[in-house]
């Protein structure tokens, strides 16, 4: 057997952080007019994220992006922002940093991921400088919970600091939500879905992976040290309905899913 089917990958419970190709399949959302989104012109980017974290715990996320300026900001001006979950319960998600509103299980004990049901998020949005047309709309988002078991692994972990790697995931037909962080340096050194920053394209979107694998290139772990891998598997839908809500940019989204125990992987 190789060094490399030897090296030990010890299980850790730190929860994972989060977070689509332009052509990924509709949802029954809310967005406004036909014409808006064909044209881009809604300045409201929302995109909410739902996630059960393998201990149980469940995290709810908005974040809310203003397009109408360059560059890009985060918006803090929302109001009643809410999750409404499977039953019929309203969850205030609260701005918990610039543009991002957030609730928790641990705080909200209501706030459970139930399996093939539906899961709703709204607020409203009467700040003309980052709304602009559609000011004072009342923002809707709809997505329902898929049922599947999540497991992943690094099937080919990094030989040493700076090689590639591969990881593996199942079920394949999700989207993989992956982050790796270097625990010495207590830094990101790979995210595909994050948003520290509010500069937002459709490239965030085309980093999302399904099929199963991700090649992970040599910046993944560019050196030596503790890294923990974090793995979601998401279903994600956009591209809303254009009758239920106000205008939401067309690159607004709903990730929801479960998250497999954190890797800790030793790095020479």
């Amino acid at each position: 057997m190789s060094p490399r089917n030897h090296r030990t990958q010890r299980i850790t419970t730190i929860a994972a952080l989060t977070g689509l190709v332009l052509t990924l399949p509709a949802a029954k959302n809310g967005c406004g007019s036909l014409e808006s989104n064909d044209t881009l012109l809604s300045p409201v980017q929302a995109v909410t994220t739902v996630l059960e974290h393998d201990d149980g715990t469940v995290t709810a996320e908005l974040v809310l992006i203003s397009t109408s300026v360059n560059p890009h900001q985060f918006v803090d001006s929302a109001a009643d922002v809410t999750l409404r979950i499977p039953g019929g319960d309203e969850i205030e998600l609260s701005l918990s940093e610039s543009g991002h509103y957030t609730a928790d299980s641990q705080t909200h004990p209501q706030l459970v991921y139930t399996p093939g049901e539906t899961y709703q998020y709204s607020f409203d949005l009467d700040d003309e400088a980052a709304a602009e047309q559609v000011t004072g709309g009342n923002f809707t988002g709809v997505v329902d919970a898929p049922a599947d078991q999540v497991s992943f692994t690094l099937a080919e972990p990094p030989e040493f600091a700076g090689d590639v790697a591969r990881l593996e995931w199942s079920p394949t037909s999700r989207y993989g939500l992956i982050r790796i962080f270097h625990m010495d340096t207590e830094t990101t050194t790979y995210s595909n879905f994050d948003f520290d920053e509010p500069q937002f394209d459709g490239s965030k979107w085309a980093r999302l992976t399904k099929g199963g694998a991700k090649e992970l290139s040599v910046d993944a772990f560019p050196e030596s040290g503790n890294y923990v891998v974090s793995f979601c598997a998401v279903d994600a839908v956009r591209d809303f309905d254009t009758n239920l809500s106000a205008e939401l940019g067309a690159l607004s989204g709903f990730l929801i899913g479960r998250c497999a125990e954190d890797l800790q992987v030793a790095v020479q």
